[in-house]
Formats: C-alpha cells, structure tokens, sequence
C-alpha cells in the first residue's frame, strides 16, 4: 500500500467527503481524485520516469497538496523544501536530491526563478496558482479533464519522499523515505490517535513538515484538512470553534503563544479530540496551563526527518495531572514506542542500557529512513549498531515512558559536569511571565562552559535576571543554573515555530578553536 491508495481507498468510501477546505475552496475527495490523474499524466508527458524526484517551494495550499498526491500517483517520491531557508540553501538541497521537476507558488516565484537558474537537472517548472517565470499554471498545464493514468508496480523500498535534514549546514543530507516508512507512518499515526472513521482536522504548520504527516494519514480515513496558508494565532483558535476542528498539531511555541493571547479564552474548544504537540519538549507548566485551557485533549508526539513519526506518543489520557510524582515525571515524556517501532536508550559503546539509565535514544522499526542519498558514510554512522541514533539524549522507566534531556550535540559540559539544557529549560518556562527559554553554554575561561539563557516574555510581563536564576538555584541547584539571562523581544524560529538554537548558540563561539 502506497499513500495514493491509502487516498484511492477514502475515495471510493467517502467521494463526496470535503477533501480540502482553504478560504472559499472546497474540494471533495473525488474532485482530488481527478486532479491527481492529470497531474499524474502531465508529469509521465514531460518525459518523467517513476523514481525521479518532484521538487516543491510552497505555502499550504490546496493546488500544492494535489500536486503532491499526483506525483504519488505518478510514482514519482516528493522533494519539498523549507520555504524559509535561503534560496541557496533550497537550490542546494534540490540539486542533492537529483529533483526534475518543480511545483511551486507565485508567493515564492523570485525563489523559483534562482533555482531553476542554479539547478540545470530540472527540466519541468509548474507555477500552482498563476502563470509565473514563463512556467504554465497549474490548472492549464495538467491533462485534459477525465483523463487517467494506470497504476504502476513500485517496491516498498522504492523511495517516496526526500526530506533535507533541518538546520543542516554546508552541503545538504538527503533523507531517502520509502513506501514501507509510509505505511509504518500511517499504522502509527492513526493507531496513536485511536481514529478509524472521517475527522475535521486543521493544517496550520507546513505540510513540509511533520504537519504533512498528519494529512497523509488522516486521508486515508476520509477526514476533512482545513488548510492555513501560515501560522496565525488568533486564526488558529477562531478556526477551532467555527470549523469544530477535532484534530490539530502544533509545535509547542505556537501553543504557548496561544496560551499568552488575550482572547484564547474567548472561544469553544469542545470539539477538540486531540491537540497534537511535537518537535520539541513541552515545559511541564505549560501543558498543565493548556490543558486548563483546551481541556484533556493534550497529545505528545515524537519524531524526525530520519524516522517517519510518530516513533513515540503520550496520549491525553496519560497526560496525569494528579497522579503523583511518577506520573509528573512522565508528563514530560514522548511516551511510549508506536506499535511498529522499538525504543532502546544506548550507551556511547552501543549496549542497551536499563531503566533510568541515561544514554542516546535509538529507534527501529519500518518506520526508519533508507539512509541518507549518496552518502554512505553518512547512513553507516546513523544506523550504526543495528539502530537508528536519534542524536537525543534520554532515559526510559520501567513502563517504557521515555523523557528527552537534550540533544546530544547540546549537552552542557560545565566543570566536567553534564548538564542537560532541556531540564533547565523546563525550570525557567515553569515561570508564568516566560514565554520560551533556551539554554546553551557559553565559552568559559574556568569552567570550559557556562550555563547561560535566553528568554522571550510574554507580552506585557517583566521578570529580573536574579529572579530566574534564583528560581533554577532553588529547582536544580548552583551548577545548573544559568550564570547569566538575556532577553529577547523574540527568539528565532523556524517555519513550524521550533526554536533555532544553533542561531542563537553560535555566536559565542565564533573566535573559538572548539564549540564545545
């Protein structure tokens, strides 16, 4: 089963279900159908074969996720781009991923333009909305109406999407995704969420990342994708209440962001069965603080651009506000393994380590990347041992119940002792005028690195520099309290909201012989 039948399949349930609803747009499943067999067809017109890559540089938009489903259709694996890299950047990323053709929006028609100019391999540039860059519009450029397309033999190791690796630097790795993590992606994604039949489910984060995720999976069921073109506060919680959206993900800055809005608790969130947070941890406070808020409909996901998602979840059922220390423990988990993954926590040696033991997570199961494209060495060094290396570093209980420390590049080294940077930030987001922490270590001339943080507040709040180190002095003792706050009228983000910490860290390293 590839992610097209998955689609055919809500098709011949549910024709007349809203596939895609965005603004005035509403496209039925059949409707979709239709469109992805011309798409399909152009594509196979334009001399493209099963396996060559389809580049997209778009927003969320509903001609874009068409296009997306008429590749699958076309056999051809997708390669979309982070729309706020540098054109360098996503110029680069294409010409690794060897794409052939380019779907983008006239939002990003410049960008296109300095791609097809610095990447020669691609021959076939299609413009979603408008005629752009002399490349045809979507709409004129498919196959005549009724046309179709026959299904074509492909392999569960046959490749279906190429992800860039986020904050990569220098020249890009490619992350091959086959037919088998899709389907593991699937299975995962629906059996994490408990859902069998049509759902209302909104897209607000970038169907390039793991929002895309979501929207594969939840079409297979026949659910309904009402689309955001960007990230918009206010928009996202009237949209909760008037659309009776059920199902939505969201990185967790955006949800405390939501948290600190003036009118969050103006609107009706009862329709909501889960409110999906992933791609970072989320500060015990805040969970607690939305749950008050959205009620117990808080979900933890957790996964990668190397390891389809969900790898690990943490339902709202397990999310025990009340339940005792063990359980305040596991509310900033990723909770347990999805069913075709194993979660093992490994030492730097490559045994598995016991419960409460802390080491790198390692992953395996159907849902793990082929490897990175051309790189060899590359995928040797992430699959090594028999595992997939997340590069987190955590520590599991006697359950299985998971809890991320940090990231293993990111570990604090402070007079020779570790300091987890995620554990601090919990601390620091735990006070109410916070509204995002980060912490990083900084060049020290006695203790090779000192903890330092980097705060944005909420609107209208204050909080001194004593105050917050106080506060982890009082949580977590002198070592790992920061020596030093900065704030920040706003920290730097990427498109789904995750906090850059690289950005922030590198500067205090830039006359350094080491990072670390």
């Amino acid at each position: 089963m590839r992610l097209i039948n998955f689609f055919d399949r809500a098709v011949a349930l549910y024709p007349r279900n809203t596939f895609l609803s965005q603004g005035a747009t509403q496209r039925t499943y059949f409707d979709a159908q239709e469109a992805t067999h011309r798409i399909a067809a152009a594509l196979r017109s334009e001399a493209l074969r099963p396996g060559d890559p389809v580049g997209f540089y778009m927003p969320n938009d509903w001609r874009g996720i068409e296009a997306l489903y008429g590749a699958f259709r076309a056999g051809l694996p997708v390669a979309p781009v982070n729309a706020r890299n540098s054109v360098a950047q996503n110029a680069a990323f294409l010409r690794a991923s060897g794409a052939r053709a380019l779907f983008f929006h006239s939002h990003y028609a410049a960008d296109a333009a300095e791609v097809m100019r610095t990447c020669p391999q691609i021959r076939v540039s299609v413009c979603l909305d408008v005629p752009a860059n002399g490349c045809p519009e979507l709409s004129q450029w498919m196959a005549p109406p009724g046309t179709h397309v026959e299904d074509i033999a492909i392999l569960p190791s046959d490749a279906w999407a190429i992800f860039g690796t986020s904050g990569t630097t220098g020249e890009p790795k490619c992350v091959v995704q086959t037919h088998l993590t899709a389907l593991a992606m699937t299975w995962d994604m629906l059996f994490a969420m408990q859902v069998q039949s049509p759902v209302r489910h909104l897209v607000a984060a970038p169907v390039s990342h793991f929002a895309g995720s979501f929207l594969f999976a939840l079409s297979s069921i026949g659910s309904t994708h009402v689309i955001h073109e960007s990230v918009d506060v206010l928009n996202i919680l009237q949209t909760i209440e008037a659309e009776k959206i059920e199902i939505l993900f969201l990185p967790p800055t955006v949800i405390y962001m939501m948290l600190a809005h003036d009118d969050v608790r103006r609107f009706d969130y009862s329709s909501l069965k889960a409110l999906v947070y992933a791609g970072a941890p989320m500060a015990r406070a805040k969970v607690r603080e939305a749950i008050g808020v959205f009620g117990p409909v808080m979900m933890n996901m957790f996964g990668q651009t190397e390891a389809n998602g969900p790898i690990a979840f943490l339902r709202p059922e397990e999310h025990r506000l009340d339940a005792g220390p063990e359980w305040d423990w596991r509310l900033q988990s990723i909770g347990r393994a999805s069913i075709t993954r194993q979660i093992g926590i490994m030492s730097d040696e490559g045994q598995l380590l016991g419960a409460r033991e802390t080491g790198e997570v390692v992953v395996r199961g159907w849902g793990n990347c082929a490897g990175y494209l051309n790189n060899p060495a590359a995928s040797e060094e992430l699959m090594r041992h028999g595992w997939l290396h997340t590069g987190d570093i955590g520590v599991k209980d006697e359950e299985g119940y998971v809890v991320l420390l940090d990231r293993k590049k990111d570990m604090i080294v402070t007079g020779g002792l570790n300091v987890f940077s995620a554990e601090v930030e919990q601390v620091l987001m735990s006070h109410p005028a916070v509204l995002a922490a980060v912490v990083i270590g900084v060049p020290d001339a006695k203790w090779g690195e000192a903890v330092k943080a980097v705060v944005e507040l909420k609107p209208n709040e204050t909080v001194t520099e004593e105050a917050l180190i106080h506060l982890c002095k009082d949580e977590l003792g002198s070592v790992k309290a920061p020596k030093s706050v900065e704030f920040r009228a706003e920290l730097p983000r990427t498109p789904t909201g995750k906090i850059l910490k690289r950005e922030i860290r590198k500067p205090y390293w830039l006359d350094q012989e080491r990072s670390i």
